[in-house]
């Protein structure tokens, strides 16, 4: 009797142990399917917007009025009738300061409009140092942390990957304040869509040309920063003319590109997709030249 209870015994647990296997296998294949449908939910959401851009481009009567519709291809994304169901997100490449490509001046600039000219050169410094780093030690503790969670190998030096390793830099903790306000999207700074902190970033912008800006293109766009010269104090203007090349050069007044984020989901336990578009004008059209997808 005892062995046959014993006998009953482990074969019941047995069996919910294949049970349990047979459950999360199951599960597991459900993911991936809902994970498949969210991807192709998110994909047609990024379609029907770059189909919805290209209507407003087509539309316009001139080469005018095409700039003028790329710099503002939000407003064809909202009214589209084809997106009511979408989740999805653009931005103009340019409207954050690219930390890849910004020179340690545009970084210093950039920390003193946030902290305080004090502060600003001894960040910029530890940032050139984090940049240009050769310590094939780097990174440790909580920062490779960080890149194990993003599924990500930690680099050694170059480049920043994700703006959010600025938190590492010294000085840069509070990445609060500039998240925001950085990227690693590279773009001119676009006088369209930058606010002010970061025009600010710019040689030869002041806080009072920034603010400038960001007040007059609400009602026209800049096309060129020297308009802005009788507008601002003789010193803000002094501080352009010294820079003008520069801050023509770090600028633009239409965005270089626009970065599209579509997202979705599928599933009773709703499994969750992303995909990021960079997306170009060619005259009244625009063509997707970097497919990104996080998940």
């Amino acid at each position: 009797m005892l062995t046959t209870l014993w006998l009953l015994s482990v074969g019941s647990v047995l069996a919910m142990t294949f049970a349990l296997m047979g459950r999360d296998s199951f599960n597991a294949t459900v993911n991936r399917v809902n994970l498949e449908r969210a991807r192709w939910r998110a994909l047609g959401c990024a379609r029907r917007a770059q189909a919805a851009i290209d209507e407003g481009l087509g539309i316009t009567e001139n080469a005018q009025a095409a700039a003028a519709a790329w710099r503002a291809v939000y407003m064809a994304i909202d009214a589209s009738p084809l997106l009511s169901d979408c989740d999805i997100a653009i931005e103009a490449a340019g409207s954050r300061l690219d930390l890849n490509g910004a020179s340690d001046e545009s970084i210093a600039r950039l920390a003193s409009a946030v902290y305080g000219v004090e502060r600003g050169d001894s960040m910029s410094d530890a940032f050139g140092d984090w940049r240009d780093s050769d310590d094939v030690t780097r990174p440790l503790g909580a920062e490779r942390a960080w890149y194990a969670a993003q599924r990500r190998a930690p680099p050694s030096n170059g480049p920043l990957a994700d703006a959010r390793e600025l938190a590492f830099v010294r000085g840069f903790e509070d990445f609060a304040a500039f998240d925001s306000l950085v990227t690693t999207e590279p773009g001119r700074v676009s006088l369209a869509t930058a606010r002010a902190t970061v025009l600010q970033s710019i040689p030869g912008i002041s806080m009072e040309l920034a603010d400038r800006i960001v007040e007059r293109r609400t009602a026209a766009p800049i096309m060129d920063l020297a308009d802005m010269l009788p507008l601002v104090s003789s010193a803000s203007a002094g501080e352009l003319l010294a820079r003008f090349a520069d801050a023509s050069r770090l600028t633009t007044p239409d965005p270089d590109a626009w970065i599209l984020t579509a997202r979705a989901s599928a599933g009773l336990t709703p499994v969750a997709a992303q995909l990021e578009w960079r997306l170009v004008r060619e005259g009244r059209q625009v063509r997707v030249i970097r497919l990104r997808s996080p998940m």
